[in-house]
């Protein structure tokens, strides 16, 4: 069996999607012929101040159970620090590890956005042209050459390079692997496929800094681009989770691949003795996100159906798990009182209760990334439609998903449908209330053997068939 070094910046015990994404590929890895070893940080003695300002931290002593046999690297994890960036902060530049101490006034609209996508700013306010603000101006402009580029978390690379070395140096390693998000990880793999020459595939489960900046400020750009190239010259091979996704990494970085999604885990698939409800139950697990995501056309189908049917009571509910988001959502919800009626928030939940409650509700809510281009196609795809998959309820996804690739996977697979507004998805809600009253399930004819090609298995083995590819490569351009 051959050995991966898999690097992912969370692991459990640590427990976010992308720990979780990397715990799965530690179980099914194996499987396809790959022993993975783990180089990731210590996730519980060094969270940063950055960690908590972009990841829900939290514990799940069961994942890391599961790993037994594992060979887990902790790298020590350091925030980025230097002249120019603790400058920078002095003068009002924005970092994560500073968010939380540092009073602000909020972003200014004068001032750039620094790399990690945070706004600078001042307290007080400094006068436009004072040689104190042009000093800021000018190291906002200058600061993905000595800040938070590609994201909060470059502190992390230097010591992970060490780790990944000593470990290659002890074991034999084949290959390696890195998981993105955070950029962060790419960096890391970069740089050690760079001193060692061993075969990288870089798995990309969001594009984040290597799409986004490309998006950002134009005097940003061709830095960004620059660096972006450097790292991905040393990858052999990629994954990513969407076909568009993959085309844009083989367009922008000229790095060959493969599909792989995140997929879901057919162990995980609890036995729920589903019991009658007094209404209509469904549900919608995961974290939200209104500046990409639409959940106010959700609210208006939900406030049309519930005032076409009248009575005290809604004929309906929604239960949120886990959004992040839940007050914003109930502010958002003012507007649309008979809807705030149907609308229940559980807050976060462990990952074994909301597979159970996505098992006991009658249909499942998924809401797509609205941002995608329609001409480089799906970016990005909630991963957590995979869990949905394999729960074995119906699903209505809104709005449609701009490059469409969401649409197909809900049309092959027979698991769902999609609405492109709220009168579409006041259409659905209302079938599938008819329905419910008159038989009391909502009628659910999914192709079984179609859902499967998106298990962890499956996907592994794919990913496991890209780490043979860059093998090959690698031995053809060493001959």
């Amino acid at each position: 069996m051959r050995t991966v070094l898999l690097i992912s910046y969370t692991f459990p015990p640590q427990y976010d999607v992308s720990a979780r994404r990397a715990a799965k590929l530690c179980k099914y890895l194996p499987g396809a012929g790959w022993r993975p070893i783990v180089l990731t940080k210590d996730w519980t003695r060094d969270v940063a101040p950055e960690d908590r300002s972009v990841f829900t931290v939290t514990e799940h002593a069961e994942a890391l159970a599961a790993l037994n046999g594992v060979t887990i690297v902790r790298a020590p994890y350091r925030t980025r620090d230097n002249p120019l960036r603790r400058l920078h902060h002095r003068l009002g530049g924005s970092y994560e590890s500073a968010a939380s101490t540092a009073p602000t006034t909020g972003p200014r609209d004068d001032e750039p956005l620094t790399p990690n996508g945070v706004a600078s700013r001042v307290d007080p306010p400094l006068r436009r042209w004072t040689p104190l603000a042009l000093t800021r101006r000018t190291l906002s402009l200058l600061s993905p050459t000595f800040g938070d580029f590609p994201d909060a978390f470059r502190g992390w690379v230097a010591p992970a390079v060490r780790s990944a070395l000593e470990v290659i140096n002890r074991e034999r390693v084949d290959a390696i692997l890195s998981l993105c998000p955070p950029a962060t990880a790419h960096v890391v793999a970069a740089e050690v496929a760079r001193r060692t020459g061993l075969p990288w595939v870089a798995q990309f489960d969001d594009l984040y800094s290597f799409h986004l900046e490309r998006q950002r400020r134009a005097e940003w750009r061709p830095y960004a681009d620059r660096r972006h190239r450097e790292w991905m010259r040393h990858a052999t091979l990629a994954g990513a989770i969407t076909p568009a996704m993959l085309a844009y990494v083989q367009r922008t970085y000229g790095v060959d691949g493969d599909v792989v999604v995140v997929g879901y885990d057919p162990d995980e698939s609890p036995s729920v003795r589903r019991e009658a409800h007094e209404r209509l139950r469904l549900a919608y697990t995961g974290s939200i996100y209104p500046g990409d995501q639409r959940p106010d056309l959700l609210f208006a189908a939900l406030e049309r159906v519930i005032r076409e049917r009248g009575g005290v009571k809604p004929p309906l509910e929604l239960i949120f798990a886990g959004t992040g988001r839940d007050a914003e959502l109930r502010a958002s919800l003012a507007a649309f009182p008979a809807a705030a009626r149907a609308c229940r928030f559980v807050g976060r939940v462990p990952p074994n209760e909301a597979l159970r409650l996505q098992r006991e509700s009658d249909g499942l809510v998924l809401l797509n990334c609205t941002n995608p281009s329609r001409d480089e196609g799906t970016l990005s795809y909630p991963a957590k439609t995979f869990e949905y998959l394999n729960a074995g309820r119906p699903i209505l996804a809104l709005p449609r998903d701009p490059g469409a690739w969401g649409d197909r996977l809900l049309e092959t697979t027979r698991a769902g449908t999609t609405a492109e507004s709220a009168d579409a998805a006041a259409a659905v809600l209302a079938r599938w209330l008819d329905e419910w009253e008159r038989t009391g399930e909502i009628s659910y004819s999914a192709d079984r053997d179609e859902i499967e090609r998106y298990s962890q298995p499956r996907q592994a083995a794919v990913l496991g068939s890209l780490l043979d590819r860059a093998m090959d490569i690698h031995a053809a351009r060493t001959v």
